[in-house]
């Protein structure tokens, strides 16, 4: 007989994975094409003259991994989705700089140096730029007249490689920038790659070297907590930073979330005789906006109703629909090899166009951030556009409905001119907010002048720039009753004062701890609190303590999340129960401890597990068992490297254990035992496997019990020409309370098929908690002091990874792990491009010892 062939549902695990990616490719493929299947296109690539009728990501335009970028540039292609360019010329739908200056009424003269920063190189920008400004008749903008200027991320000329995707990200910028702002010049920065390190990098020299307006037509739609990092390469006083809000709708995209910066938003522009203007605009379906989970609300967004407790995006808005899109020149061949023009949208376009708009309005307020000008605007209603009608999703809200005033596809509207974008004549509210009662100085007090505002510092100082006028200033703080002093005048150039004393109001101190219900040892925990305007509060992560102000009498909402696993999934899925109450402060000194349950459906949170032992296969090899269990019979029997590529057990990972028939031709007659399992107290033990039997005549599967160390045996399972595929369950009533009961699975089979089982379990799926204690502490850099991520920490076989938690305490190089070991015990630490380190500390049953590490790069010395 010879060997069978395998099922088509049980495809080997590479067979199945290359079939993925076909199967997935095919999909896509009839997605992009518009119908439910695909075909490829007869010939040569679409005629550059065909109708421009879909929207195209770019090629830098795709989902970055994490740290990285993608573009926000959106071509319009035919049909089929093919980027191609036309060599004539412009697509007939595109628009030109007449079209961009006529729609927002822009000056047709002035200008300043605009900044550009994007990743990779184009060794053809400034040729293609030429080609661009020649062809609308603007001014050549060259190096050699001073318009023009190319620098890599370090302010020199070694330039990164050529990349057709950025290069027509940057060509988009270069020619929107020229069509809103003929005169203005122009500083390309290219960073080395579209990391936000890099990309960060360029901008802060982008600044360094002069810019006062910089462009960012780039991003993540994946916010995350160590994003708050970044946000130094993006805030600088005194200039306009201009970020993309992206192309996936109702989606928030970072950097346009940092709240220094001008969150570009996206419509489409339509042509319309039948309007004063000429025009109209709607929301793009696809522009980005929305609430940051990470990000501080600016103060001039105080002014506006964004339905977010933090940063809102958009500000302010400009064409980006590619039905609209700008005509575009870029010379580096595309994937078909070919190059000319393209008609180019996405918010990549709104962002260097309001970028060179502010250009034209007027050098920037020193010390100012510029995206407060429109939402501080007197004439705002006359300086802006108000989009009104589009959505980008289907939130139901402001943040993805486009409606009258700030709305989150749009912002505050489009320019109307440039009155809108700039500084205006200015002076200075300056003072100090003390305790009334005190009179010590409040820190973090928002202060208010109409629309423009701002903190205090940790010594009760502010000072708002504001335009010229008279001014009620209010200062209002947590746990304080707002105070105002009216009658303020701000003159042009001058500074004045408004000192303001807060009565508080009364107040409770809430201390206490946050434990493990099982262990008792205090764990890491954010505490969240509705109603409480402060960040959320982080609990020692050795003990468990914390402490927080809060206002009385109030009830607030407490939601307590622990930090663990290594993972530090703050979501909730931590395997911990949540913890969620109504918190009621009095005016008087109060304690709340929290102890926190583990999970007991998914028995994940660290030092538990389930009452019973367990078997995963993955410390086997080859032919050789090892954690006790035994192997019998032939000697083509249960195997642990799968030599027959076969399906893992229940889907799971590969590493299994498996009685193969189906590769050899003698007979397979083997058997599988486990060590010595002691039940003892365990009235209702189970035993638990995922399995992947697939019957045949003359094969069978058996699981038999001992309950007396291997001398008799009983069947408790049994499996023959049938299918057993998933997880498995058998009761073992006879194994109750008995201290050596073994399981043994038996195979027979003959040029048949097979039988894998994984992740076996015998005794009482219960979760309870495991004897040992945990670890925790920091990873550092010897040499800077700044957090190692990605760090291992090992205690035996335990081990944890260093990272972020979003704890400004605890930036990062964070790591938890838990070990069954006490007593004394050695820890390790290696990173790479670090030397391994090694300590001993005293491990105490149910107690956390803290381990921090100070690495030395490989090389170093102490």
């Amino acid at each position: 007989m010879q060997t069978p062939r395998r099922p088509v549902s049980v495809l080997s695990k590479a067979r199945r994975s290359r079939l993925a990616v076909i199967g997935a490719t095919v999909v896509m493929l009839a997605l992009l094409s518009g119908g439910a299947g695909y075909a490829s296109p007869a010939g040569s690539p679409a005629s550059a003259t065909a109708p421009l009728t879909v929207d195209t990501p770019a090629g830098c335009n795709a989902t970055p991994k994490k740290g990285f970028a993608r573009c926000f540039s959106v071509v319009r292609t035919p049909s089929d989705h093919t980027i191609t360019p036309n060599a004539s010329g412009p697509p007939s739908t595109a628009l030109g700089p007449a079209d961009i200056k006529a729609a927002y009424r822009l000056p047709a003269t002035g200008g300043a140096t605009v900044a550009i920063v994007d990743a990779y190189g184009d060794s053809a920008a400034e040729a293609d730029l030429a080609t661009f400004r020649s062809h609308y008749d603007l001014s050549a903008c060259t190096t050699a007249n001073g318009c023009f200027t190319k620098v890599d991320q370090r302010g020199g000329a070694d330039y990164p490689a050529d990349d057709a995707g950025w290069a027509l990200e940057t060509a988009l910028d270069l020619d929107a920038v020229s069509s809103a702002c003929p005169d203005c010049k122009i500083l390309l920065v290219e960073a080395d790659s579209s990391s936000f390190d890099d990309l960060g990098t360029a901008v802060d020299e982008a600044v360094a070297l002069g810019a006062k307006y910089v462009s960012n037509s780039y991003g993540t739609t994946q916010e995350g907590a160590d994003e708050t990092s970044l946000d130094h390469y993006y805030d600088h006083p005194g200039t306009v930073v201009t970020a993309a809000t992206g192309d996936t709708g109702n989606q928030v995209s970072y950097p346009a979330m940092s709240n220094a910066v001008v969150a570009a938003g996206g419509t489409r522009l339509t042509r319309d005789g039948g309007t004063p203007r000429g025009w109209t605009e709607s929301a793009w379906s696809s522009g980005g906006s929305g609430c940051s989970q990470y990000e501080a609300k600016p103060d001039d967004q105080s002014s506006v109703d964004t339905g977010c407790e933090k940063r809102a995006t958009a500000d302010i808005s400009a064409d980006a629909d590619p039905a609209s899109g700008l005509a575009t020149y870029s010379s580096l061949p595309q994937p078909d090899g070919r190059s000319g023009w393209f008609q180019v949208g996405g918010t990549s376009l709104s962002s260097p166009l309001l970028t060179a708009m502010y250009a034209l309005a007027g050098p920037p307020t020193p010390g100012s951030h510029p995206a407060s000008y429109p939402y501080s605007d007197p004439n705002a209603a006359g300086d802006l556009n108000d989009v009104t009608t589009g959505q980008n999703g289907t939130c139901g809200t402001l943040l993805c409905n486009a409606g009258p005033g700030w709305d989150g596809p749009t912002g505050l509207g489009t320019p109307n001119g440039v009155a809108a974008l700039a500084a205006g004549e200015q002076g200075d509210i300056a003072g100090q907010i003390t305790d009334a009662d005190t009179g010590k100085p409040v820190a973090d007090v928002k202060v208010t002048a109409g629309t423009y505002g701002a903190r205090t510092d940790t010594q009760g100082h502010y000072d708002i720039q504001a335009r010229v006028g008279t001014y009620t200033v209010t200062a209002s703080a947590y746990s304080y009753k707002s105070a105002t002093r009216s009658g303020v005048t701000v003159t042009a150039g001058k500074q004045s004062t408004a000192n303001i004393a807060l009565t508080p109001l009364p107040h409770s101190m809430v201390t206490g701890k946050v434990v493990d219900s099982g262990h008792g040892w205090g764990l890491y925990a954010k505490i969240t609190l509705d109603g409480y305007p402060g960040d959320p509060i982080y609990t020692d992560p050795v003990t468990g303590e914390y402490s927080v102000r809060l206002a009385g009498s109030t009830t607030y909402g407490a939601h307590v999340i622990p930090m663990y696993p290594a993972t530090l999934d703050t979501t909730g899925n931590d395997g911990y129960l949540p913890e969620d109450e109504q918190l009621t402060v009095g005016t008087t000194d109060m304690t709340r401890d929290y102890a926190l349950k583990a999970d007991p459906t998914a028995c994940s949170a660290p030092g538990y597990g389930r009452n019973a032992t367990s078997e995963d296969f993955t410390a086997f090899a080859g032919t050789k068992p090892s954690d006790g269990w035994s192997v019998a019979g032939t000697h083509d029997g249960w195997r642990f490297d799968n030599p027959g590529d076969r399906t893992a057990a229940g889907g799971g990972d590969d590493r299994s254990a498996v009685a193969d028939s189906g590769i050899t031709t003698r007979p397979v007659d083997s058997s599988l035992t486990s060590p010595d399992v002691d039940l003892s107290g365990q009235s209702a033990p189970h035993l638990s496997f995922d399995s992947g039997y697939y019957g045949a005549p003359g094969q069978d599967a058996e699981v038999r019990l001992s309950t007396d160390g291997g001398r008799t045996w009983t069947s408790v399972w049994h499996q023959s020409t049938t299918n057993a595929i998933g997880h498995v369950d058998v009761p073992l009533p006879r194994a109750a309370n008995t201290k050596k009961a073994r399981v043994r699975f038996a195979y027979r089979g003959r040029s048949a098929w097979w039988w894998s089982v994984d992740n076996v379990l015998i005794g009482t799926p219960t979760c309870v908690a495991k004897p040992g204690a945990l670890v925790v502490g920091t990873v550092t850099d010897h040499a800077t002091g700044g957090p190692v991520n990605g760090a291992t920490v090992s205690a035996g076989a335990a081990s944890g990874l260093s990272t972020t938690t979003g704890d400004p305490d605890r930036p990062g190089g964070f790591y938890s792990l838990f070990t069954p070991a006490t007593g004394s015990g050695q820890l390790t630490a290696s990173a790479a491009g670090y030397a391994t380190a090694t300590t001993t500390t005293t491990l105490t049953p149910n107690g956390v010892a803290r381990v921090d590490w100070s690495l030395i790069p490989a090389g170093g010395n102490r």
